[in-house]
């Protein structure tokens, strides 16, 4: 598929939606990285009403921002990348470094049946520097609605990034798919936060 018939899809799907969304709300996780890199892990997914529903696209635009910071630097493994699927499975068994990279998805978690992409969303603070991920005008990192990886199933959720760091973590975004009866919808600024200090 071109890159015109993708961002033609992506445009599509910014129409706005004419019913409520199946998304309800933002699950994070925090993973055991067992002390081998600085820092937490989290796993950021997103909660669905019903199984097959659909994400494919995560974005932001000069009406609803996309960011995604944290106080402290977020932890990049030499090995990754910025996205989940430049971190292959085989490597992230053998490599303890690789497994708790930080990166963005869209439901899958390695290079396994991952067709995730980026459009107009620069991630090299974020890979190079631990940095944010900022969008001021339009960006999404998106899948095409027929990828596997876009339909949720048992569990509900998609996940949609892993951010490894020493700081409190924020986060903003709107959220684009599908319903399992085939409906669109939209819902736009999604908040969450991890890793927040508690004062005593």
């Amino acid at each position: 598929m071109n890159v015109k018939n993708i961002v033609s899809i992506i445009m599509l799907c910014m129409l706005p939606a004419l019913v409520f969304s199946q998304f309800k709300q933002v699950v994070v996780e925090e993973i055991d990285n067992e002390g081998k890199v600085p820092g937490k892990t989290y796993r950021i997914y997103a909660e669905m009403t019903n199984i097959k529903d659909q994400v494919y696209v995560i974005f932001g635009d000069s009406v609803h921002k996309l960011e995604i910071k944290s106080t402290k630097p977020f932890y990049q493994s030499k090995e990754g990348g910025a996205l989940a699927k430049n971190s292959n499975r085989k490597a992230i068994l053998e490599n303890k470094f690789l497994k708790y990279d930080s990166w963005i998805t869209i439901g899958a978690e390695d290079n396994y049946e991952n067709n995730v992409n980026v459009l107009s969303v620069d991630l090299e603070e974020f890979e190079n520097k631990g940095g944010a991920i900022v969008v001021k005008k339009d960006g999404a990192w998106f899948c095409i609605p027929t990828d596997k990886q876009a339909w949720c199933m048992t569990t509900k959720k998609m996940l949609l990034m892993q951010l490894t760091t020493e700081g409190e973590i924020t986060g903003t975004f709107s959220i684009m798919g599908k319903s399992a009866d085939g409906t669109a919808y939209t819902t736009n600024d999604v908040t969450f936060q991890c890793g927040k200090k508690i004062k005593k």
